[in-house]
C-alpha cells in the first residue's frame, strides 16, 4: 500500500497540525445527527479544533444523544462547548448555579461566556470565568462585543483583557460586529488584537441570523481575516459544509475556495 500521498508535493501553503497552539477552527453544530457527525469527522477531523452546539441546544438531545456527541467529538481531538446564550438564559432566569455542574456532567471541557442578550456587566462575566476555571477546571472562551442593537459597556480591549485575566484561555470576538465595521470598531479591532496577540483572538464569522449577512459576505470576511491576519488566524462560526473549502483557503489551495459569485 502507498505510504505518501498521491498528492504529495501540491501541498499549498504550510499549514500546522493538530494538535495546534493556534490556527484554530471552530465549527457550528446546530444539532447535526449522529450519521452526519460521523460524516463530518471522517472527512475533517484534522481540519477543525472546536464545535459549538449552537445556543440551548444542549437541551434538546436526550442525555444519551448529548454525551455520545460529545464523547466523540472528543475522542478526535475536537472540543465542544455549549454556545454562550445558552448560559445567558441561565443567569436571565435565575438558575446560573444549574448551569455550571450540568455542563460538567454532560463531559464538556470547555464553555463560552458572552453578555450578547443578557443586561450583565463585566465583573459578572469575569466572576463567572472565574467559577468555572477555578471551580470546575474548565478552559473558557470569553467573548467580546455585542449583538446588534445593544449598547457597548467598556472597550473591546479592556473587555478582552479582563476576561484573560480571569482566566480565559480565548478571546472570541463577537460577529455581529465585524459586519459593516465603521472605522471606531475596526479600530477598537486591531487595538484589542495588538493588546492581547492575534493568537489568543478567535474571529467569529457571521451568519443570516445578522441582517444582510449572505453567504457572498460571510465567505468575502473569511477571505479577508486569513489575508490580512494570516493562514493561522483564529476563525470561529464556520458551518460543516464549509469546512473544507474554508481549509482549502487557508493553504491556498483555491484562491476563491467556496465563494458565491457575485
Amino acid at each position: 500500500m502507498r505510504e505518501s500521498h498521491i498528492f504529495d508535493g501540491l501541498d499549498g501553503r504550510a499549514r500546522s497540525g493538530k494538535p495546534r497552539s493556534t490556527g484554530f477552527t471552530m465549527v457550528v453544530d446546530w444539532g447535526m445527527g449522529p450519521a452526519r457527525q460521523q460524516d463530518l469527522q471522517v472527512m475533517g477531523a484534522p481540519y477543525f479544533d472546536f464545535v459549538k452546539i449552537a445556543v440551548g441546544l444542549s437541551r434538546l438531545m436526550t442525555n444519551d444523544v448529548l454525551t455520545r456527541k460529545i464523547q466523540s467529538y472528543r475522542s478526535l481531538g475536537i472540543e465542544p462547548f455549549p454556545g454562550g446564550q445558552y448560559l445567558e438564559y441561565a443567569e436571565m432566569y435565575d438558575q446560573l448555579d444549574l448551569y455550571l455542574p450540568a455542563c460538567a456532567e454532560a463531559g464538556y471541557r470547555w464553555i463560552e461566556v458572552s453578555d450578547n442578550v443578557a443586561p450583565v456587566s463585566l465583573s459578572w462575566k469575569v466572576d463567572v470565568i472565574k467559577d468555572a476555571v477555578e471551580n470546575y477546571g474548565m478552559d473558557v472562551f470569553g467573548e467580546v462585543g455585542k449583538k446588534e442593537g445593544l449598547d457597548h459597556g467598556p472597550s473591546f480591549t479592556e473587555d478582552a483583557k479582563a476576561c484573560l485575566d480571569a482566566g480565559a484561555k480565548i478571546i472570541l470576538l463577537e460577529a455581529a460586529e465585524l459586519v459593516n465595521a465603521d472605522a471606531e470598531t475596526e479600530k477598537q479591532v486591531e487595538d484589542t488584537v495588538a493588546a492581547v496577540g492575534v493568537e489568543r483572538v478567535m474571529f467569529e464569522l457571521p451568519g443570516p441570523w445578522i441582517e444582510g449577512v449572505t453567504e457572498s459576505v460571510i465567505h468575502k470576511m473569511r477571505r479577508e481575516l486569513v489575508d490580512r491576519f494570516g493562514v493561522e488566524v483564529n476563525i470561529g462560526n464556520v458551518m460543516p459544509d464549509d469546512l473544507y473549502s474554508f481549509e482549502a483557503y487557508r493553504r491556498a489551495l483555491g484562491v476563491n475556495a467556496g465563494s458565491v459569485p457575485e
